[in-house]
Formats: C-alpha cells, sequence, structure tokens
C-alpha cells in the first residue's frame, strides 16, 4: 500500500513539476521585488548636514488615521535651499503650518546608497 501511495506521489510531481517550478519563480521574483526596495531604504545613515532654506509651497498631506491621533496634521512643503537653490520636499506633523516665504532648518540625511533624504528641523 505504500508503494503505490509513493508511486502515485512520484507521477503526480512529474506530471505538475513544470507548474510547480514556475510557481517557485514567480513567488521568489516578487519576494525579490519586494525585499530591494526595503533593503535600499534601510542603508544607514553615512552624514548629516544642517541646512537653511525657504518654504516656497505647502501641501496638506492626506490623513492617516493611524498617524492623525493625537499629532496633528501633516503638511508636505516644497523648501528652496539657500545654498544651491534647489528644490526639496520634506514632511511636518505640527498643528499650524509654516507660512510660504518663511526661513526655516532642515537636515540632510546622505545614506550609504547614495540617497538622500530631508526632514523638517523643529525652531
Amino acid at each position: 500500500m505504500a508503494k503505490a501511495r509513493h508511486s502515485l506521489a512520484w507521477m503526480t510531481l512529474q506530471e505538475n513539476l513544470r507548474g510547480i517550478l514556475i510557481t517557485i519563480l514567480v513567488v521568489g521574483v516578487c519576494a525579490l521585488a519586494i525585499g530591494i526596495p526595503i533593503a535600499r531604504q534601510s542603508s544607514p545613515i553615512a552624514n548629516v548636514e544642517r541646512l537653511t532654506g525657504t518654504v516656497v509651497n505647502v501641501l496638506n498631506a492626506p490623513a492617516s488615521p493611524e498617524v492623525a491621533i493625537g499629532s496633528g496634521f501633516r503638511y508636505l512643503y516644497g523648501i528652496r535651499l539657500d545654498e544651491n537653490d534647489g528644490l526639496v520636499f520634506a514632511y511636518d506633523n505640527t498643528t499650524v503650518p509654516r507660512a510660504i516665504g518663511s526661513k526655516v532648518s532642515i537636515e540632510r540625511q546622505r545614506r550609504r546608497n547614495d540617497t538622500e533624504t530631508y526632514r523638517l528641523l523643529r525652531e
């Protein structure tokens, strides 16, 4: 009886081997597609600089129920840097938005994978 079960399992495996391999390949590619951006994002910070800039744009970011409770509103600021006149964007959780044209301090974080992120500093 056990021999018949093993031979039936072997025949089923041989018939479905192509589908099994394709499924393993698709799942592996999906895992890599999800894992690579996460790995790039979690690169350690290599350098931190303090910069100044001028607020040129303020957008009300969509509220998320998980974030909005007790933390005020979330704003996305367009900031024109004083050092090279470049435009960067940074989020801030606050109850009152900063005025367009106001001077702000921001922090530039350079990561080992050559990406830069900006963070608005509290004054």
